[in-house]
């Protein structure tokens, strides 16, 4: 027996009443890791007890098996169409893959199944020609869309495909009730990618590859992981597989065990490694364009943001991969090194879905709006949060960010820095007076306070004749910078070797 949790009952019940009043098309949106497959075969148990016939489709093998599975807890016989399967025709449940259905569709010795409710998961991919020719050769059937992110990146919408849409919460509510874990986002490096191109609405793959994979990046990732990460089970989405791989490289050269999957990769080959993150053989799971759908995990508990996007869907796809509960699982962190929080905001600021299209200017408003709404970064610990009129300091570490603080900005959808205060001088004559007193206390030469003054502000101190000052927490934080990155570069030059 099978409990469905109260907001999917509700969402059936939705479904329904929408294909009582006439509608033969329904979106259900719902986040990821909350039951979307479990609402499905919830629904297809009941239509076969009613004689219906039921056929669901996913575009990925992992999503296919995911619902096989879970057929076979409800106890519901089904077959499944998929390349490597054997198929059972004469069912009245199928599963199958979109593209070995429309591969086999116009051969003369496929047996098209029958199908009175046609279900398609990660339904935000309905505008596509294969779920275009899917839907075409069911015109009579109902359609249950499934999807966590209701958009597209062309913002036309979804409306020429399904006629309502239907909610079964939303991350904030499943996160109140214990369905989903809360979320600590953290941002401790931000590239600069004004100049990177717009191509088919997101950033040019080459350009950004260029842009994220490079050794100082990568270095960023690794030392705060280490800072930050406290050990968690963690995915990693990178820029391109070369990325991928680099990183996971850069893990394993630090002492962290580390694995890498891309779909280039054999089936068999991809589940060992994702069985090796199962059984904690390794900490860090880098991976390119293969885990943001279709895939759960719920030990993991850390999402490393490495590849920039300017889809907000992809954003909430990547998170959610985090967001399941699990024993001893408090919560998920984030780390981002895209700037995809300042792109896209916080989770708590999900909008209200809609199947209508966004025009031009309606997107132009939503720049703006983000940058009127922007969150601020805690200089001290990396949190990202909302400041509030009254209150502005961070609710992790309870620091007060002061105005020299950097701040950032979306400018025309794209990610800038906003220009820093220039230094003043008084506090850079503190600095190299703390840097000085460090230097006695360690017995460095005299020149190691002028360089390491000089990493800080592009130039060597214009007086030496300072009076050394107790190292304090800023100065003591930057040196402890400085050895990491001093490290981190040795490994990087005897990985090359």
């Amino acid at each position: 027996m099978n409990l469905l949790r109260d907001y999917q009952k509700k969402a059936i019940e939705d479904i329904r009443y929408h294909f009582r009043r006439g509608k033969k098309r329904v979106l259900l949106v719902s986040p990821t890791g909350s039951g979307k497959t479990i609402i499905a075969c919830s629904m297809i148990e009941a239509s076969k007890k009613n004689h219906n016939s039921s056929l669901f489709v996913a575009h990925r093998r992992g999503l296919v098996m995911q619902c096989s599975g879970k057929l076979a807890d409800f106890e519901v016989p089904h077959g499944v169409i998929m390349a490597g399967k054997s198929p059972n025709m004469f069912s009245d449940v199928q599963v199958g893959s979109i593209q070995t259905f429309t591969s086999r569709v116009d051969r003369e010795d496929f047996v098209k199944p029958n199908a009175q409710i046609l279900f398609i998961d990660e339904a935000h991919r309905s505008a596509s020609n294969t779920f275009k020719k899917l839907i075409a050769e069911y015109p009579e059937a109902f359609v249950i869309g499934l999807t966590a992110t209701p958009i597209r990146q062309d913002g036309k919408g979804l409306k020429d495909i399904y006629e309502e849409l239907v909610e079964a919460g939303s991350i904030n509510e499943l996160t109140e009730k214990g369905y989903l874990v809360p979320s600590r986002i953290i941002a401790p490096t931000i590239p600069d990618l004004s100049k990177i191109s717009i191509v088919a609405g997101d950033y040019d793959k080459k350009q950004l590859d260029l842009k994220m994979n490079r050794p100082k990046l990568v270095g960023d990732i690794v030392e705060h992981w280490i800072r930050h990460g406290e050990g968690r089970p963690t995915i990693c989405f990178a820029t391109s597989i070369k990325h991928s791989k680099y990183i996971c490289n850069i893990f394993n050269n630090n002492g962290i065990p580390a694995g890498h999957i891309d779909s280039d990769m054999a089936e068999i080959d991809r589940e060992k490694v994702l069985a090796r993150l199962q059984n904690d053989e390794i900490k860090v799971l880098s991976n390119c364009q293969i885990l943001s759908e279709g895939w759960d995990q719920p030990k993991v508990s850390c999402v490393i943001l490495a590849r920039p996007t300017k889809s907000y869907g992809l954003y909430l796809q990547q998170i959610g991969r985090t967001l399941r509960p699990y024993p001893q699982k408090k919560n998920c962190l984030v780390i981002d090194h895209s700037g995809a929080v300042y792109e896209h905001g916080l989770l708590s600021e999900i909008p209200q879905w809609s199947l209508q299209p966004t025009t031009r200017k309606e997107r132009e408003k939503i720049t703006k709006e983000k940058v009127e709404k922007q969150p601020l970064t805690c200089t001290e610990c990396f949190s990202v949060y909302k400041p509030t009129r009254d209150n502005i300091e961070c609710p992790n570490c309870s620091h007060i960010p002061t105005k020299k603080e950097r701040l950032v900005l979306v400018k025309e959808g794209r990610l800038i820095e906003y220009p820093t205060t220039k230094p003043n001088p008084k506090d850079k004559e503190n600095f190299y007076a703390q840097l000085v007193f460090y230097a006695k206390q360690r017995g460095y030469k005299s020149g190691w306070a002028s360089w390491t003054f000089k990493r800080k502000y592009g130039h060597f101190p214009h007086s030496k004749k300072v009076f050394p000052v107790a190292t304090g927490k800023d100065v003591m934080n930057f040196i402890q910078h400085c050895n990491i990155r001093r490290a981190k570069s040795k490994n990087v030059r005897e990985l090359a070797l």
